[in-house]
């Protein structure tokens, strides 16, 4: 991997954000010492790895709540997930487990997808980016695809469910959503979990990240579509519309190329209303025991299905959804 091309990929909108900004000297000493360590690793995956170890994708469409998701299954299922301490060695996500335990509480909330607390999940972005890399569309053609570094991309992650003796469950939105099949197959053992929401909240909810990210909503944010270029000039409500769509319309055919038992769906709507019902659901999907689920049963999710938008501006996102066929 060119060091220049991935820090490109992942200091491509640093100059726009007006919520977190990266710092380039401490991120190149974090880059070496994560190369320094890649010999380690070899060792280690090499002795560790299980093919066809089962790895657990959620997918979904930004703000459709798979951040929230992923905390619960990280919480209340017994699998192994990327924690917030490990991702700071993505070059080295195994020696990074052995070496860097943390013990402390998964709280349900997060910020643009991203969890406080060394314990909490993270999206392993900086991993995809060294592996998987995407400059431009997040919906890649086939020999894009195969310059990906399939063969350490499965042994990783098969090294890490193997070491742990319990499936490995990852958000990776923009590697995943739209290459569903070519995952599921350079992973054998993989399977996937879809959560869906109401298109409205997920459109204001990208709408408000834009702003929140960028300080304004004409900026792209998160998973670009392959057309992208013919929507850059568009309404931003027309955008975050078409970029629901599209995402959603590829998970779907993505999973319906695969066999009944590697993908179940469920809705963020179900989730909040029962939770305990819902884990227990996903448990028995991928086969694993829930645990520690007694605050799931007397406790409540905040539901983010709120009309925070006035109601011109809340039709306007229904209108454009009703253009791209989410909504009747």
């Amino acid at each position: 991997m060119n060091i220049l091309r991935f820090f490109r990929g992942v200091y491509g909108d640093n100059g726009r954000r007006v919520d977190a900004s990266r710092q380039l000297v401490p991120d190149i000493a974090r880059y070496a010492f994560n190369r320094a360590l890649m010999i380690k690793e070899r060792r280690l995956v090499n002795r560790h790895r299980v093919p066809g170890a089962p790895v657990i994708f959620i997918v979904g469409v930004p703000r459709s709540g798979t951040t929230l998701l992923y905390q619960l299954m990280a919480r209340h299922l017994d699998v192994a997930y990327i924690t917030n301490a490990v991702a700071r060695y993505w070059l080295a996500p195994l020696w990074a487990f052995q070496h860097r335990e943390t013990e402390s509480r998964i709280e349900l909330r997060s910020d643009l997808g991203r969890s406080e607390g060394d314990a909490s999940p993270h999206e392993f972005g900086w991993f995809w980016q060294y592996h998987a890399p995407a400059e431009g569309p997040h919906h890649q053609t086939e020999s894009e695809l195969d310059a990906f570094d399939w063969n350490f991309i499965a042994a990783e992650l098969e090294a890490i469910a193997g070491w742990a003796g319990r499936p490995l469950v990852l958000k990776s939105l923009p590697a995943v959503d739209y290459h569903i099949p070519r995952f599921a197959r350079e992973l054998p053992g993989s399977i996937f979990v879809h959560i869906e929401r109401d298109p409205r909240f997920t459109a204001q909810s990208l709408l408000e990240s834009r702003h929140k990210r960028y300080g304004d909503e004409k900026t792209w944010w998160s998973i670009r579509p392959r057309d992208l270029d013919a929507w850059v000039d568009r309404d931003p409500v027309e955008q975050v519309a078409h970029q629901i769509e599209d995402i959603s319309r590829h998970i779907k055919q993505g999973l319906a190329s695969l066999r009944a038992n590697r993908s179940m769906s469920l809705h963020y709507e179900q989730l909040i209303a029962d939770p305990a019902k819902e884990m227990e659901k996903i448990a028995r999907f991928v086969g694993s025991p829930t645990r520690n689920t007694a605050d799931l049963v007397s406790g409540r999710l905040r539901d983010g299905n709120t009309r925070r938008f006035a109601t011109a501006r809340f039709s306007r996102i229904e209108a454009a959804l009703r253009v791209e066929g989410l909504l009747r």
